[in-house]
């Protein structure tokens, strides 16, 4: 979901962060629009956590500047850091952070009752929260009673219940169990399309990403090397790291005349057994070094008369050691400036 009105809700501008003399972030630019959600993606130690971090208010920024709705809320250089207190945003942890020896509907209220709301008002939103994340008949049950699933339903519903400005979300499914992820992505996804809250996400699974995202920031070594859409990072990357990195790529020597890199997807390669004709496609015969059954069809690894190593995919007979011929369409592959 986006504004789309051009309004900016989120701006970071030349963010850096270092802890002693690592710089860990350095020169992150980046402009949020009310109601979208921005998704941090990258291998572990990118500097993701760290930027999330700085956008809380847990850490002060050491360079640059980040404005919420107009207001700074961080610049070295003006000695300004407000605190996370004083932001305003509402966080969901990895690890649930729940009260053990509060109920559910403790948890969910503990927050409500520091901003000082009421005890009617208060009790209205608790249960509006457990109603908005399939929960209302858990409200009195403990933490230790509850499943991992459970209790990062709770997790969530603690963080909306206090209307943040700015939801943020470390890792929060990288606990659970691959079937148990699958399923809350795809809840949390429609809950926050549905609440219209703005949010940041962290995580390094680009599955998620992809499903949760508005828009997608993908870090590598402290640095945001690409920031656009799911379709236009995977379709137009930037980089041979964002194209390596969202999904699997084969890299190839652009022609001299151009230079670069050229990037084609694993998906745009298709793996034969008999020679055809080319009808505009690159035609390159080979020699099947591996492959991977996958169920519906077959991944292939093929080693080109020319000594390159192409990913596709082919029949499910195909066997290892077979010669074969690899086709695609060349206007298919994106080239990236050296």
């Amino acid at each position: 979901m986006s504004g789309g009105d051009g309004s900016v809700f989120l701006e970071a501008r030349g963010l850096a962060k270092q802890f002693g003399g690592t710089r860990v972030l350095e020169g992150i630019d980046f402009r949020l629009e009310p109601g979208e959600r921005l998704v941090l993606l990258g291998p572990s130690g990118c500097g993701k956590t760290t930027l999330l971090n700085v956008i809380s208010g847990m850490l002060a920024a050491d360079g640059g500047t980040l404005r919420c709705e107009g207001d700074l809320l961080d610049s070295a250089e003006a000695g300004v850091h407000r605190p996370m207190r004083r932001r305003g945003f509402a966080m969901v942890f990895q690890d649930f952070a729940l009260w053990p020896h509060m109920t559910v509907a403790g948890n969910i209220g503990f927050g409500l009752e520091v901003q000082g709301v009421d005890r009617t008002e208060r009790n209205r939103r608790i249960g509006e929260a457990l109603e908005m994340v399939q929960m209302s008949e858990f409200g009195g049950r403990k933490p230790a009673e509850l499943s991992g699933g459970q209790k990062q339903r709770v997790a969530i519903a603690r963080a909306l219940a206090v209307r943040p400005r700015l939801l943020l979300l470390d890792e929060p499914l990288s606990a659970l169990d691959a079937r148990l992820r699958e399923d809350l992505k795809t809840e949390l996804a429609t809950l926050l399309d549905e609440t219209g809250v703005t949010s940041v996400y962290v995580t390094h699974d680009q599955s998620e990403a992809f499903t949760l995202a508005s828009r997608i920031a993908l870090m590598n070594q402290g640095r945001i090397e690409q920031i656009g859409t799911p379709r236009q990072v995977y379709r137009e990357p930037a980089t041979a790291f964002v194209a390596s990195f969202l999904g699997v790529s084969n890299l190839l020597p652009a022609p001299e005349s151009e230079g670069g890199t050229l990037v084609l997807r694993r998906e745009e390669v298709s793996i034969h057994l008999e020679p055809g004709e080319a009808n505009g496609v690159v035609a390159l015969p080979g020699v099947c070094r591996r492959t991977d059954f996958l169920g519906d069809r077959q991944e292939a690894w093929v080693e080109v008369d020319e000594g390159l190593v192409l990913r596709g995919f082919g029949p499910l007979d195909l066997q290892v050691g077979q010669r074969v011929e690899v086709r695609y369409d060349p206007n298919r592959a994106r080239l990236l400036s050296a």
